[in-house]
């Protein structure tokens, strides 16, 4: 990107679209997309990044203050962002003038278009460059790239359609306690019967027409995300896990601590469903048991836990995943959440009612 870039566009020639303190120049020819109904979803980021920020500077501030090494300088709480997808620029616009402490944000898009609409974006809202980088690039590509540089500590993910193709790559680009935000779109996929062979091609497992239909589309795309960062010895621990209109939205917290990825297999497994009374059992994969002092053992898991008949009715059963029969939720982290969004001036967000009837909502689950 040229830093001496500056772009050139005539105010008039646009539809200008506010939301939250981002105004954008919206093409009136529309060769950018942009869709109202997604301003739930980036309000619910803005406040779970900035949760994860002050959770993340806190720990650093307390490993800095625990530290003998007298040259050990104080952490600082600057952090960066990748927007793989960025369209027209507005999140990126957006975490920009609502999210303090940002150091740079890369705003990516294949598109020539999308870059033109992302600088011209930033420049209207009085964004800098070097704050928001317009990038084009292909977004496999440009996550991999990250693998031998310096990663990002968020990377968002809010592509039209399945994140499915994305997943690896944004592994490979994020850092060690850094956070990746997950959209899927395709709950028709996710969350009926219609298509299991594409859900299983896209997320590794079977979903089922049931109840809990949605909760298990949940559990196939964090089980998708899992299994990509095991495969590179790092081990994913959601922190909420959101089911909304049409679409997923899932913030992952990634960690390199392989001793942890050992413990995934006991929390995968698949799910039996009687397909008359809609009674349900999981089965896990893997078992973990005491070992010899403070260590643990890691065994297959006894089978089965449901036969090919429901135990209740006997009808015939269905079995769904394999999926992540783990916490969805990491409860002081929603909580605080929904402290900060309470707390947060109704101006901030314009979906600010919703976003606490969807955190309550979270709170107010049984635990796993």
């Amino acid at each position: 990107m040229n830093d001496e870039y500056t772009p050139t566009y005539a105010v008039d020639d646009y539809e200008q679209i506010t939301e939250g303190q981002a105004t954008i120049l919206f093409p009136r020819n529309n060769e950018v997309f942009y869709n109202p109904v997604q301003q739930f979803n980036r309000d619910m980021s803005i406040a779970a990044i900035k949760t994860w920020r002050d959770i993340t500077a806190e720990a650093k501030l307390a490993r800095y203050n625990r530290s003998t090494n007298p040259a050990k300088s104080k952490p600082s709480p600057k952090f960066t962002i990748l927007e793989a997808l960025a369209a027209s620029g507005l999140r990126s616009v957006r975490y920009a003038k609502e999210i303090e402490d940002i150091d740079y944000i890369l705003t990516n898009d294949l598109l020539a278009d999308a870059v033109e609409s992302i600088r011209r974006n930033a420049h209207f809202n009085g964004i800098s460059q070097q704050l928001v980088r317009a990038n084009q690039g292909d977004a496999i590509s440009v996550m991999y790239a990250q693998r031998d540089k310096k990663r990002f500590s968020v990377v968002d993910l809010d592509p039209y359609g399945t994140a499915a193709p994305f997943i690896d790559g944004a592994l490979h680009a994020v850092e060690n306690g850094g956070l990746i935000c997950v959209t899927c779109t395709d709950l028709a996929i996710l969350a009926s019967n219609n298509h299991p062979e594409t859900c299983f091609a896209k997320y590794g497992g079977n979903p089922l027409k049931a109840e809990f239909c949605h909760e298990l589309a949940l559990r196939l795309v964090v089980h998708s995300i899992q299994q990509a960062a095991n495969r590179q010895r790092r081990y994913i621990e959601p922190l909420m896990s959101c089911s909304i209109d049409f679409y997923v939205r899932i913030f992952v917290r990634v960690h390199d601590r392989p001793l942890m990825v050992k413990t995934v297999a006991s929390q995968t497994g698949v799910v039996y469903h009687c397909r008359h009374c809609g009674s349900f059992a999981t089965q896990p994969f893997g078992a973990i048991v005491p070992g010899k002092g403070d260590n643990s053992k890691f065994r297959i898991a006894t089978a089965p836990t449901a036969d090919s008949l429901c135990a209740n009715c006997g009808s015939t059963q269905d079995i769904g995943g394999p999926c992540w029969i783990g916490s969805l939720h990491n409860t002081d982290f929603v909580q605080r959440m929904y402290d900060a969004v309470s707390k947060t001036d109704k101006t901030v967000y314009g979906t600010q009612p919703r976003m606490q009837g969807m955190l309550k909502v979270i709170l107010e689950e049984l635990q796993d």
